[in-house]
């Protein structure tokens, strides 16, 4: 039973994994993660996009700057992707989309761009290639923590569990957390609707304890997802039986996250119903703040947005040369609906010891901090 004090901070995520407070970051910027875990919490990289030996270069950079202490990784496992060779995938996009995107460079005078971009086409044909690579480095370097969504993770649990790395699953509907538990995962992420990027429709406060009640049967710790940005959401999660939170949006506002000046201002400003669910980067619902790029898509005569992976593969020249000449109305940032209590840019440490510091006062009956 849980019992409202402040070691309620001190739970079965801590006493597992050995880290300080219940708290993970995913980031994509690898300074981020081990400021988290530095901190106290556990900082988780994205890597879907690296190679495999800039996946080795960050994950030894990582290891460099944190020693023993927990860190993980989350990349992307292809359930249902296309198959197939370059070729194949590329004459699979229709001329009336391939016509679309370069009417939208034209028409907003848009350069081509400078570098190439990491959706290659062969990043789309070759994804399942990627994410084999990845899952070796991962248990070559015997990362502590391996995290997926989309795909289920529970694939690579007896090779895991043979080097010492534990398997998280993300779900956002209870018969993917069910399937997941009964594989064997060690830990569910129970990411709600409101979360920034990929997310399925039910929200928090209803997936949650929904999951997190489900786990008895199984005795696996679930974590919190999905606009989680202050203590109050840490705290609001341990009461709906979780046993910390998984956060992504407010750790790309922070000193250390290589994303855009730009765009952090974005985040800073944002309100909450800023964020908005759109098809129109990577072929599947992914909640970002509203762009130029997503309005387009949206816009009466625009084509449906194909699947994944040949959206990214249509896209990828457009959005490189947009983030390559500052395009700025038309980049783009992953964002939930927590964003709009992001209201500074803080180091990523302080974000960790702030949240605490609320939780804490929450817990013990004191006004939250100003």
């Amino acid at each position: 039973m849980w019992e409202m004090n402040e070691d309620a901070l001190r739970t079965r995520l801590c006493e597992e994994y050995g880290c300080e407070y219940p708290i993970v970051a995913f980031c994509h910027t690898k300074e981020v993660v081990a400021a988290v875990t530095n901190a106290g919490g556990i900082g988780v990289l994205g890597t879907t996009q690296l190679k495999k030996d800039e996946f080795r270069r960050d994950v030894r950079w990582i290891r460099d700057h944190v020693g023993d202490k927990p860190f993980g990784i989350d990349t992307l496992l292809p359930a249902t992707f296309e198959e197939g060779n370059v070729e194949d995938l590329e004459a699979m996009i229709p001329q009336e989309h391939r016509d679309f995107v370069e009417r939208l460079q034209l028409d907003n005078e848009i350069p081509d761009p400078s570098t190439p971009p990491p959706w290659q086409p062969s990043v789309g044909a070759d994804l399942l290639q990627r994410a084999r690579d990845h899952i070796d480095v991962t248990l070559e370097e015997r990362v502590p923590i391996f995290a997926s969504g989309l795909g289920n993770p529970a694939v690579i649990l007896d090779r895991a569990h043979a080097a010492g790395t534990k398997v998280w699953g993300l779900i956002g509907m209870t018969r993917q957390a069910r399937r997941e538990f009964e594989a064997g995962v060690d830990l569910i992420i129970a990411q709600g609707g409101d979360s920034g990027a990929h997310s399925g429709r039910i929200g928090t406060f209803s997936l949650v304890p929904a999951v997190a009640r489900m786990a008895r049967e199984y005795d696996t710790p679930v974590l919190a997802a999905g606009g989680v940005t202050r203590g109050e959401h840490l705290v609001a999660a341990l009461a709906l039986g979780a046993v910390g939170v998984w956060s992504g949006t407010i750790w790309q506002a922070t000193t250390e996250s290589h994303i855009d000046p730009y765009l952090k201002d974005k985040l800073v400003n944002a309100a909450t119903e800023d964020s908005t669910k759109s098809r129109a980067l990577t072929g599947k619902p992914a909640a970002r703040l509203r762009s130029r790029m997503i309005d387009a898509w949206e816009q009466p005569g625009a084509p449906e947005p194909l699947g994944m992976p040949l959206q990214p593969m249509l896209m990828a020249k457009l959005m490189q040369a947009v983030d390559d000449h500052h395009v700025d109305e038309f980049m783009n940032v992953a964002a939930g609906q927590g964003v709009g209590l992001i209201d500074e840019i803080r180091p990523a440490a302080q974000v960790v010891e702030d949240m605490v510091a609320e939780a804490r006062a929450i817990l013990a009956g004191e006004p939250l901090p100003a």
